[in-house]
């Protein structure tokens, strides 16, 4: 009889114990807002924050919506690819190419746009030649945003729209500007579309189509 009174009491004193140590929570406990590991597939890293109100999930987006699928699937083939990091190259490719069309420079093109857009910047810039025209283009400044994601089989296709403020001005022989004499700015947009075989390796997207869009 004073064993198992005993071992009533030492039951009913670690459970005492253990209470005391875990406690209860309650709805309106905080949580903790574990980190997330860089991972293949997101390739995010969130670090810890003071002071932060709103839980992880509300300011970490992985993939922008309403693409984040296609995202998946070329980062699955591209090993260093984020849409971050394509849209920065866009910016770059974007003024790259308006370089290259103002110089006349058809090699650079060559190395940057497809077939068939090299063909009409070339044709273009014969054209140009032949009236003994020169353009100037000083870009000022150049937002992207992608506004389409399109996989068929192996081949992707970002749709990109560029806003930019340019100064595009036109001389002739003399050098004379025969055309925005004032070198007014003047805000541009244009959409661009890039394409890669995510079967072969490399970084470079070619630009396979150009639209401009009246304002």
């Amino acid at each position: 009889m004073v064993e198992i009174l005993l071992f009533a009491l030492l039951s009913v004193y670690l459970f005492y114990r253990l209470w005391s140590i875990l406690g209860t929570r309650t709805d309106n406990e905080k949580r903790h807002q574990w980190p997330l590991s860089e991972t293949p597939e997101n390739n995010v890293i969130i670090l810890p924050q003071k002071n932060v109100q709103q839980p992880i999930s509300e300011i970490v987006i992985e993939a922008p919506q309403p693409f984040a699928k296609q995202i998946k699937l070329i980062e699955k083939s591209l090993k260093d690819f984020t849409i971050t990091r394509f849209t920065n190259n866009a910016c770059k490719a974007f003024r790259a190419v308006l370089t290259a069309f103002a110089n006349g420079d058809s090699s650079r093109l060559e190395q940057l746009v497809g077939t068939k857009v090299a063909k009409e910047f070339q044709q273009a810039i014969k054209d140009r030649a032949k009236r003994k025209e020169t353009l100037s283009i000083d870009l000022k400044e150049v937002e992207a945003e992608v506004e389409d994601i399109t996989l068929h089989k192996t081949i992707a296709q970002i749709l990109v729209r560029f806003t930019s403020d340019q100064i595009v001005t036109t001389m002739n022989k003399a050098g004379e500007i025969i055309d925005n004499t004032n070198q007014l700015t003047n805000r541009m947009i244009d959409r661009w579309t890039f394409q890669k075989d995510l079967k072969e390796s490399g970084l470079i997207w070619l630009l396979i189509k150009t639209e401009s869009v009246d304002l």
